[in-house]
């Protein structure tokens, strides 16, 4: 098996799918630093299925606007919310402030599933290598790649493509001693900012767009009074993301395209680009389970042709 892209999606698939004795080809010379957050889970399962455990802890949610705090969602926020992360009116995580449960991945969850994989780096997806693909009993692909490169490569006529660049910044509360794990939705189109949270005592606020260094340090306090905190956030890192926000695409088209992929190529896409949906990275396991299915399905009914032939 070949997995194109050594991002989380890559490295779930490659420690997931063993069996099949993954090679991980990715087009950078290093790991991508596509991760500029510590990593929140729904459920446990992406721990289970990597075998690295993870941190149950409790959330809590909230809106702030003009000032003032919300506990209740409402649809104006809601509406509000979306229109500002994605320019469409579409359903988002603001709609759902219920205090729940929380699995945290190590911070080193990335190099550590890196670290029982073989990485090939500076190795990109080829149309030429695609081309052998087609049509044949090669060894299975999947692929992380986003969506409207790989219907580039194979001459797909595609939609149009809209998604919004994303700014993350994050760093460790210096005082006072703080382990909570809180968000608060930003739905307020004149801020620039979306979404802060605290998971545990690292600071994590994300932005529309880019926010230079100074500007975010100096954002930073006045985060922590929103949170009740009089504080301050030390070492303090950025990470643009070009894809932050997907704006969906026609589904028929969008599903129609994967099915393609793996009927003519033996390709299957897998992680929120590849797919273009906005999915929960607990919905990795999930396709990541489908996908082997899928593998094992189609090597055992070619097993049965030859011996049918």
């Amino acid at each position: 098996m070949i997995i194109y892209g050594a991002g989380m999606a890559g490295l779930m698939a490659g420690n997931y799918l063993k069996k099949f004795s993954p090679t991980i080809h990715e087009v950078q010379s290093s790991l991508p630093n596509n991760h500029g957050a510590l990593l929140r889970f729904k459920t446990n399962v992406c721990g289970e299925i990597t075998g690295i455990p993870f941190k149950k802890v409790k959330i809590n949610k909230a809106i702030c606007f003009d000032g003032s705090i919300y506990t209740e969602p409402n649809i104006k926020f809601s509406n509000m919310y979306s229109q500002k992360v994605t320019g469409e009116i579409i359903n988002r995580s603001i709609g759902n402030l219920d205090a729940g449960e929380r699995y945290i991945a190590p911070y080193d969850y990335i190099n550590q599933m890196a670290s029982k994989l073989d990485i090939e780096y500076d190795s990109k997806l080829t149309t030429d290598f695609l081309q052998s693909q087609k049509n044949s009993n090669h060894a299975p692909v999947i692929s992380t790649i986003p969506m409207p490169m790989l219907m580039d490569m194979v001459g797909w006529q595609k939609p149009e493509f809209k998604w919004k660049s994303i700014t993350s910044v994050w760093g460790k509360i210096n005082s006072p001693k703080t382990d909570v794990y809180q968000t608060i939705y930003y739905p307020d189109p004149k801020v620039p900012y979306y979404r802060i949270s605290i998971t545990g005592d690292t600071y994590i606020a994300e932005y529309d767009g880019k926010i230079n260094i100074d500007d975010a340090i100096s954002m930073s306090a006045t985060h922590l009074r929103d949170f009740g905190i009089n504080g301050t956030v030390e070492d303090v890192n950025i990470k643009e993301q070009n894809y932050g926000k997907l704006v969906p695409i026609d589904d028929k088209v969008r599903k129609e395209f994967i099915l393609y992929m793996t009927d003519e190529y033996r390709v299957y896409s897998l992680g929120r680009f590849a797919t273009w949906r906005q999915i929960l990275l607990d919905d990795l396991a999930r396709d990541l389970k489908v996908i082997e299915s899928m593998i094992d399905y189609r090597d055992d009914y070619s097993k049965r042709l030859s011996i049918i032939k």
